[in-house]
């Protein structure tokens, strides 16, 4: 992969080397969409290069969630639960993501435990600090 996402923070070269075999390099132009509000899921996306944006069906139309660039992570969520996504992602520039499964997940596991135990740990982490802003958020309104 070439550059780190912070999901991999501290994972030595070897460690980065050995997870790319368990997903796959995929390009986008600027405009195309990765990830449909609504359409299923299943995969954890690591930004390796550019920059995308995050929006999701409004009363008054789109409403811009969120812009990720190099190193972001889309899908955490998804790699756990797949299913519908909860909002809609499309590359502002050209775009190449690393991407996996559960599948790939659990196959890391059986080849590679500690990779893949370190791998979830971290997801847990950044799901974790998401719902702690998100209850901030919310007890801000009430």
């Amino acid at each position: 992969m070439a550059s780190l996402s912070p999901l991999l923070h501290n994972f030595s070269a070897d460690d980065v080397s050995q997870l790319s075999t368990f997903g796959e390099s995929r390009t986008y132009v600027s405009g195309d969409t990765l990830i449909k509000e609504g359409e299923d899921n299943a995969h954890l996306y690591l930004i390796l290069r550019g920059q995308v944006e995050v929006y999701k069906k409004g009363e008054s139309g789109p409403q811009k969630l969120a812009e990720i660039g190099t190193t972001g992570a889309l899908g955490e969520m998804s790699i756990f639960d797949p299913g519908p996504s909860s909002a809609t992602v499309r590359a502002m520039t050209d775009v190449e993501v690393w991407r996996t499964t559960q599948e790939q997940l659990d196959r890391m596991h059986e080849i590679r435990p500690k990779v893949a135990f370190r791998l979830v740990s971290r997801i847990c982490q950044v799901l974790a600090q998401r719902l702690r802003n998100l209850n901030e958020k919310f007890v801000d309104i009430t």
